[in-house]
């Protein structure tokens, strides 16, 4: 249902909340490698923000179509999960679920987005300013125009030169990326300086109110040493969960409108569906979705000879 200009936030969660991103060098350099590796297959997803938490990460971003954000997220999960759990020697299901995305339908709403994945770390007490977080996330990118950069380690490349009998230095399969960061849409005609400076202003906003909360409730951030030491098999005591808005949006008008183009969606699909999977392969879908697949081909077992 979301056009071509649709901005999304994007968030998934680790398997029981456990720690298995938790940061530190290595770990951030593998992740940022594997988003600057998904951006040259998938050109098309511009990232907006984003920052990664010890047990999920929140993404904004967007495409011109649904099905590349999804193969991107998918692409960035799986490889995530495969040299995360080699790390930190996990050998279960990695996350939870499928990622969430859910749809910002307005400026004011996109900004309140933006605001809310730079607070993270500070939000959950976990450090006094944005740019502490030791894992990944951009707010030095965004205020001040600082690389992120990661290594993508090509595992199939070495695989297939040991299979030729060469000898494989892992240091020749490593390929540097550089993130790249869309500037948001509502900002793309102000100059880089005037970005960063809007940037800086909101991290200034949250440093402050954190600083306002912690004097009010008496209250430390947990800090870095504990971060570090915490084991990445491990979860939190009562991990935090809510059920997802259908969108976001700054007035009631606007998540009312999506709720009904949203119900409308539901119901053609639900229509086209079913004579789709009645053997109707010709019948036309909702534009923007993803089709069912067909049911199993029942037949006669074939004799053996």
């Amino acid at each position: 249902m979301p056009d071509e200009s649709t901005i999304f936030e994007i968030t998934s969660r680790t398997i029981q909340a456990r720690f298995l991103l938790k940061p530190s060098k290595e770990v951030n350099e593998i992740i940022l490698g594997i988003i600057g590796r998904a951006q040259t297959l998938y050109p098309d997803v511009h990232l907006y923000c984003f920052v990664f938490l010890s047990n999920h990460f929140e993404i904004i971003g967007s495409a011109p179509e649904f099905d590349v954000i999804s193969a991107f997220i998918c692409y960035l999960k799986s490889n995530i999960a495969r040299e995360l759990g080699a790390t930190y020697d996990w050998k279960e299901k990695f996350w939870g679920r499928r990622f969430r995305a859910i749809s910002v339908l307005d400026e004011p709403a996109l900004l309140g987005r933006v605001r809310y994945v730079l607070e993270h770390g500070c939000k959950e007490n976990l450090v006094d300013r944005p740019g502490d977080w030791p894992g990944v996330q951009c707010v030095a990118a965004l205020t001040e125009g600082a690389p992120l950069i990661g290594y993508w380690y090509d595992r199939t490349a070495a695989y297939q030169a040991g299979r030729k009998g060469q000898e494989v230095d892992p240091h020749d399969f490593v390929e540097k990326y550089e993130v790249q960061l869309t500037p948001l849409p509502i900002w793309a005609e102000a100059s880089e300086e005037t970005r960063r400076e809007r940037y800086r202003e909101l991290v200034q906003d949250i440093e402050r109110e954190t600083r306002e909360r912690h004097e009010r409730d008496g209250t430390r951030p947990l800090g870095l040493a504990r971060i570090r030491a915490q084991d990445p098999h491990e979860h939190p005591d009562s991990p935090k969960r809510s059920p997802a808005p259908a969108c976001h949006a700054s007035s009631r008008r606007v998540r009312r409108w999506f709720r009904r183009a949203y119900r409308r969606f539901v119901a053609a699909y639900r229509r086209a569906s079913e004579r789709f999977r009645a053997g109707v392969l010709d019948v036309e879908f909702p534009v923007r979705c993803f089709r069912p697949p067909l049911p199993y081909q029942r037949g006669a077992m074939l004799a053996p000879g």
